[in-house]
């Protein structure tokens, strides 16, 4: 049988296969790698490592995954679309914060929880502008929740972790610095972005940005489109906003009906200004506050507010942190004369086609 067994094994254009058990045996097996030895001290890194765990441990109950389906109009026919996001518990009844883009048009909103458990929840309050959301799901016991730290205290190196379910999946943890600290404003709901080089992906927003001791510095709401690269609203304005959403209020941004544009070397000079800065008004939109405050095109502005501006985006973000009715101060320079105006504040048209910037 032994010789029939090679015979066929041959003709098949197979090696020869030994079957007897003893020449496969364990104790005649001589490995080819090298099982490391048990440690015997703790080192710098393992204490370390045993720090990002126990971060770790501690933090992801309190993250959670966003599940939405909607109805999205296309030809004239109705389609069912589904999307997935990320959040995280804020109060131990429930509250859960989240980006307002991973909720728009929303017809059903479920949360799953860490643990694996999925439960409806339903919106408290969202703004489109600032893209927040404050969710809420029933329960019979409290919920882990993450802290909020201050974000006006964090430094560029400093380390950063981002949560959330990226692509859908499991849960993860990234691990970074803060490339970029952000900025907030008095008075006001402008801001700069955080930027962290801890990463976010598709699936993400809504997460937290941690700092070091598990405290929310941020909220992940934009990723760069490798992914290598997350953007956090600072969580500081967000604490602004939150008793106003909780209430179910609606904010009202201001707008100035302005388009502006970057001032080149040739219009500083033919501008009459000194140095390159500010932006140039290149279109005042009849009717609105910007023409009854009385900016006329070819104006720089200079300054809002007395916060400088270098770009019509600082000027858009600036104006749009601020509600309708509020008086916003512009610094201009026009024909080589530096004139301060007070102009209130409008809303901006739902269905505007000229966007300021």
């Amino acid at each position: 049988m032994k010789i029939a067994a090679s015979f066929i094994a041959l003709t098949l254009g197979l090696a020869p296969v030994a079957i007897g058990a003893e020449e496969i045996s364990a104790k005649t097996f001589q490995p080819i790698w090298r099982d490391a030895p048990p440690a015997t001290s703790e080192t710098e890194l393992d204490r370390l490592n045993r720090a990002f765990v126990q971060l770790a441990n501690n933090s992801r109950p309190a993250i959670v995954q966003i599940r939405v389906t909607g109805q999205e109009t296309k030809a004239g026919q109705s389609e069912a679309q589904s999307s997935r996001g990320s959040g995280y518990f804020i109060d131990p009844q429930g509250y859960i914060l989240t980006a307002q883009h991973v909720i728009d048009k929303a017809k059903d909103i479920e949360v799953r929880l860490a643990d694996g458990q999925r439960l409806p929840a339903r919106m408290i309050g969202a703004d489109s502008q600032i893209d927040v959301a404050i969710l809420k799901i029933k329960t019979e016991k409290e919920v882990p929740v993450l802290s909020f730290a201050d974000s006006d205290a964090i430094r560029v190196g400093d380390l950063a972790l981002v949560f959330g379910y990226p692509f859908g999946r499991e849960s993860s943890m990234n691990l970074g610095i803060i490339s970029r600290a952000g900025r907030t404003y008095a008075d006001s709901a402008s801001f700069d972005y955080i930027q962290t080089d801890a990463g976010a992906y598709a699936g993400g927003s809504g997460g937290p940005l941690l700092n070091r001791q598990g405290h929310v510095v941020g909220m992940i709401t934009m990723a760069s489109e490798r992914g290598n690269m997350g953007f956090a609203t600072p969580i500081n304005l967000i604490k602004k906003l939150l008793p106003r959403l909780i209430n179910g209020e609606k904010f009202a941004w201001g707008w100035l009906g302005v388009q502006m544009s970057d001032i080149s070397l040739e219009q500083a000079t033919a501008l009459g200004l000194h140095s390159v800065k500010g932006v140039v008004v290149s279109t005042v939109l009849p009717g609105q506050p910007a023409a009854r405050g009385g900016l006329q095109k070819q104006d720089v502005i200079l300054s809002v507010n007395d916060n400088y501006v270098d770009s019509p985006r600082d000027v858009v973000r600036m104006v749009g942190g601020l509600e309708a009715g509020r008086v916003v101060r512009l610094t201009i320079v026009r024909k080589g004369q530096t004139i301060q105006l007070s102009v209130p504040l409008g809303i901006k048209p739902e269905l505007a086609k000229a966007r300021e910037g």
